[in-house]
């Protein structure tokens, strides 16, 4: 499912002169099978000159009441190395939520959106649990689309495609 929303309560982004926020909020939520890997979420649209940025990334059970844990991924390749581990190594890993892992010193539901993501294509998600009955887990990603010279999505194409930066 996909929905638009307003700027208002948007995280402030940095941008560049070259930079400039197009439209609405983009809202994709949905579920997603247990132990998947690169689960599509179209959002291409045809054009280098605009990509979205990740401001809000959440993941529940689909059933809340259960004990499940969660381990979701969002990235830029069709797949990843490692569903059930977290590589911020790795330029194409963009953003990483968990729900109910507990490592018994608190805080088991985290996430984390690296402020200098940008997807000119499509976004993919994986989605690791090893507990829980439930088949499904369900996302919650809100995108801010921006527009840019060609030279700016080809550079970063060429990070999604994890060719930016140290590997």
């Amino acid at each position: 499912m996909v929905t638009e929303q307003g700027n208002e309560g948007s995280a402030p982004i940095e941008e560049d002169e070259s930079m400039k926020k197009a439209g609405k909020l983009l809202t994709m939520r949905g579920s997603i099978p247990m132990n998947t890997n690169g689960q599509r979420l179209q959002i291409f649209d045809g054009k280098y000159t605009t990509g979205y940025r990740i401001v809000e990334f959440y993941v529940a059970p689909e059933n809340p009441s259960e004990a499940q844990s969660i381990l979701m991924k969002a990235f830029t390749s069709k797949t990843t190395p490692s569903i059930s581990k977290f590589d911020w190594g790795d330029s194409q890993e963009i953003a990483w939520a968990t729900w109910g892992i507990d490592t018994g010193t608190g805080g088991a539901n985290f996430f984390l959106i690296d402020e200098d993501n940008m997807v000119i294509e499509d976004l993919y998600l994986s989605f690791y649990s090893e507990t829980g009955d439930s088949d499904y887990a369900n996302y919650y990603i809100v995108l801010q689309k921006y527009e840019f010279p060609a030279w700016t999505g080809a550079g970063f194409l060429v990070e999604n495609l994890g060719q930016g930066g140290p590997q």
